[in-house]
């Protein structure tokens, strides 16, 4: 899977992505990966050569990799899970540094696209903390529309949390199309 969209190329994580996987693990920052990623960076080649198409072959999922086309500076991460009868989620990250140059909202809006049109996904839905703005303004900018809230849902650093949810259908592409 490969997506070329604005600024952004959005494909599978793979052995070319190395050393910087590798440096953003020695540095201590995991914003650009996904939730599964390496613990440390001894792991990370057989990471990127085994475990994550493992994962996309075993229907756990596909983590994507987005990255600026001019730079090939990897920006975040993007991934789909949980796909059962026809639906999806979506869960995205963004490095500290790159944050707030629409790379979540592009990311979003180009891989549920794929999954609707292209994957056989009927519905792709979305989960973000109500207390993360930023991420509430990205799904609503990539067309996401918001559901409701899922009271209490997240455990995180020692306290539980709300989480917004939002939803994607093939109807909602439309309005999805132009960049916000």
């Amino acid at each position: 899977m490969r997506i070329v969209s604005g600024e952004l190329e959005i494909r599978e994580f793979g052995t070319q992505d190395e050393d910087q996987v590798t440096a953003f693990l020695a540095a201590g920052d995991r914003t650009a990966l996904p939730p599964v990623c390496p613990a440390t960076p001894d792991e990370v080649a057989g990471w990127l050569a085994e475990t994550v198409h493992q994962h996309r072959l075993d229907g756990r999922g596909v983590h994507l990799v987005m990255v600026e086309s001019g730079s090939g500076e990897i920006v975040g991460s993007i991934g789909l899970r949980d796909a059962d009868a026809g639906s999806c989620e979506i869960g995205y990250g963004v490095r500290a540094g790159r944050r707030g140059r629409g790379y979540a909202t592009e990311a979003a809006r180009a891989v549920s696209r794929w999954a609707l049109v292209e994957g056989g996904m009927r519905r792709v839905q979305l989960h973000a903390r109500v207390d993360n703005v930023a991420s509430l303004r990205a799904a609503e900018r990539a067309g996401f529309h918001r559901e409701g809230t899922l009271r209490m849902a997240e455990w995180e650093d020692g306290e539980a949390h709300d989480l917004a949810v939002f939803s994607m259908i093939v109807t909602d592409l439309e309005t999805a199309a132009a960049p916000s």
